[in-house]
């Protein structure tokens, strides 16, 4: 994860260049596996790693957390129709 979005930041896995994007992030839940979309994040150029602000991140815990006493397999939500009364941290194209 990362504090802030910004231009000019290098991954911390791979030292690639990180892009302002939207992503589709997996999580392993004890009984799913959740996928995210349209999740704010920077992404890297060359591996491809998403990395969210803590803002994002608190809000992706909020999502998930009422989803691990789920039964199901496999739940595909979309970050930007999680909460209508919120708005993405900051604005992008795709």
């Amino acid at each position: 994860m990362i504090g802030e979005l910004g231009e000019n930041k290098k991954c911390p896995s791979c030292g690639g260049r990180l892009k302002e994007q939207w992503a589709a992030i997996p999580f392993l839940l004890p009984n799913a596996i959740v996928l995210i979309k349209d999740v704010p994040a920077e992404v890297c150029s060359s591996c491809h790693e998403p990395y969210t602000t803590g803002q994002v991140t608190d809000r992706i815990v909020r999502m998930l957390n009422p989803l691990r006493i789920l039964k199901a397999e496999v739940l595909i939500l979309s970050y930007t129709e999680s909460e209508p009364d919120m708005t993405p941290v900051t604005a992008m194209t795709a």
